[in-house]
Protein backbone atom coordinates (compact mmCIF):
# COMPACT_ATOMS: atom_id res chain seq x y z
CA UNK A 1 0.00 0.00 0.00
CA UNK A 2 1.00 3.31 -0.50
CA UNK A 3 1.11 6.13 1.68
CA UNK A 4 -1.64 7.83 -0.57
CA UNK A 5 -3.74 4.48 -0.20
CA UNK A 6 -3.73 4.14 3.74
CA UNK A 7 -4.67 8.17 3.78
CA UNK A 8 -7.73 7.36 1.45
CA UNK A 9 -8.67 4.24 3.41
CA UNK A 10 -8.51 6.85 6.74
CA UNK A 11 -10.46 9.21 5.23
CA UNK A 12 -13.20 6.51 4.20
CA UNK A 13 -13.09 4.99 7.72
CA UNK A 14 -14.17 8.24 9.50
CA UNK A 15 -16.22 9.12 6.86
CA UNK A 16 -17.93 5.90 7.48
CA UNK A 17 -17.93 6.61 11.28
CA UNK A 18 -19.34 10.17 10.62
CA UNK A 19 -22.40 8.94 8.49
CA UNK A 20 -23.25 6.09 11.10
CA UNK A 21 -23.27 8.92 13.99
CA UNK A 22 -25.46 10.56 12.05
CA UNK A 23 -27.46 8.00 11.00
CA UNK A 24 -27.74 7.23 14.65
CA UNK A 25 -28.97 10.82 15.67
CA UNK A 26 -31.81 10.95 12.62
CA UNK A 27 -33.05 7.93 13.71
CA UNK A 28 -33.48 9.30 17.55
CA UNK A 29 -34.58 12.44 16.17
CA UNK A 30 -37.39 10.23 14.33
CA UNK A 31 -38.30 8.11 17.07
CA UNK A 32 -38.99 11.29 19.64
CA UNK A 33 -40.45 13.54 16.73
CA UNK A 34 -43.31 14.43 18.76
CA UNK A 35 -41.70 15.24 21.72
CA UNK A 36 -39.22 17.07 19.64
CA UNK A 37 -41.92 19.32 17.89
CA UNK A 38 -43.98 19.91 21.36
CA UNK A 39 -40.34 21.06 23.08
CA UNK A 40 -39.60 23.20 19.82
CA UNK A 41 -43.72 24.49 19.83
CA UNK A 42 -42.98 25.53 23.62
CA UNK A 43 -39.17 27.27 23.12
CA UNK A 44 -40.96 29.16 20.50
CA UNK A 45 -43.83 30.80 22.60
CA UNK A 46 -41.19 31.45 25.66
CA UNK A 47 -38.97 33.11 22.73
CA UNK A 48 -42.15 35.43 21.78
CA UNK A 49 -43.37 35.96 25.28
CA UNK A 50 -39.80 37.43 26.03
CA UNK A 51 -39.71 39.34 23.04
CA UNK A 52 -42.91 40.92 23.75
CA UNK A 53 -42.46 41.71 27.83
CA UNK A 54 -39.12 43.40 26.44
CA UNK A 55 -40.47 45.47 24.18
CA UNK A 56 -43.18 46.35 26.69
CA UNK A 57 -40.40 47.36 28.52
CA UNK A 58 -38.34 49.09 26.92
CA UNK A 59 -40.18 50.59 24.58
CA UNK A 60 -43.46 51.99 26.28
CA UNK A 61 -41.38 53.94 28.41
CA UNK A 62 -39.91 55.96 24.96
CA UNK A 63 -41.58 58.81 23.93
CA UNK A 64 -43.78 58.55 21.10
CA UNK A 65 -41.71 60.42 18.73
CA UNK A 66 -38.37 58.70 19.31
CA UNK A 67 -40.25 55.41 19.14
CA UNK A 68 -40.77 54.94 15.42
CA UNK A 69 -37.23 56.55 14.76
CA UNK A 70 -35.12 53.38 14.88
Amino acid sequence: MTVMNRADHSDNARLKDRIAAIDESIDIMERHASSMSMAEAELIEQMRRWDREFKDEHLHSVPRSRKHVR
